[in-house]
């Protein structure tokens, strides 16, 4: 059986996100060449950003 590569659900659990909004966290991040972590930081930021 092929192990498969869920290592961004294993990180999103960390941020409690639900498995649907954790994928679209993970093809948006993928897709702007940047980590999981990296993309969430980003969006973080900039929304303190915002706020200030």
């Amino acid at each position: 059986m092929k192990r498969q590569n869920n290592q961004h659900l294993k990180t999103m659990r960390s941020y409690r996100f639900s498995p649907t909004f954790a994928r679209s966290v993970y093809t948006t991040a993928r897709s702007l060449n940047l980590s999981e972590s990296a993309f969430v930081r980003m969006v973080l930021m900039d929304a303190m950003d915002r706020l200030n």
